[in-house]
């Protein structure tokens, strides 16, 4: 016969044997099921990651093509600026060079008209005295003590002019 303990501690046994299976393979289940979750996050991580990278990529490739174009567009206004300061100074130097060939031009004109009309004062000039010394000469002839007593005349009227202005 058996024993009516005996066969119900087998059956505990067993019983304690069949949970413990069943939670060693709910454990086993649970492990690989967390294991599978923790693979599918670090994936999605991964994922995640290397979409921000490209995305951090691409921000860096636009910054850096906005930053290439700023300094183009300056440095072709800085470079336009400068061929408009060239041309204006080349103008300015232009004119100036032109308005003093323009003043040299008229300064010649000036002093050749200047001489011209010395020159005929000279000649004019030089008439009158030769014809006031020839008139004299002429009346020397005719009358030498006229001629004599109008100098004297002149000398001493002369000599009574610079008194006057010397005592002033």
């Amino acid at each position: 016969m058996t024993d009516p303990h005996h066969t119900s501690t087998d059956a505990t046994t067993d019983a304690v044997a069949d949970a413990a299976d069943a939670a060693r393979a709910a454990a086993t289940q649970a492990t690989e099921a967390a294991r599978s979750a923790a693979d599918d996050l670090a994936a999605k991580a991964e994922t995640a990651a290397d979409a921000a990278s490209d995305r951090l990529a691409d921000a860096v490739k636009h910054a850096t093509g906005a930053a290439t174009s700023m300094v183009d567009a300056a440095k072709d206004a800085a470079t336009d600026a400068l061929a408009g300061a060239k041309d204006a100074a080349g103008s300015a130097r232009d004119d100036l060079s032109s308005a003093a060939s323009q003043v040299k031009e008229a300064g010649a004109d000036a002093l050749d008209s200047a001489q011209a009309l010395a020159g005929q004062a000279y000649e004019s000039g030089r008439g009158v005295v030769d014809d006031g010394v020839g008139y004299v000469k002429q009346k020397y002839r005719e009358n030498p003590g006229l001629v004599i007593a109008v100098g004297a005349a002149a000398v001493v009227a002369l000599g009574l002019l610079i008194r006057g202005i010397s005592r002033r």
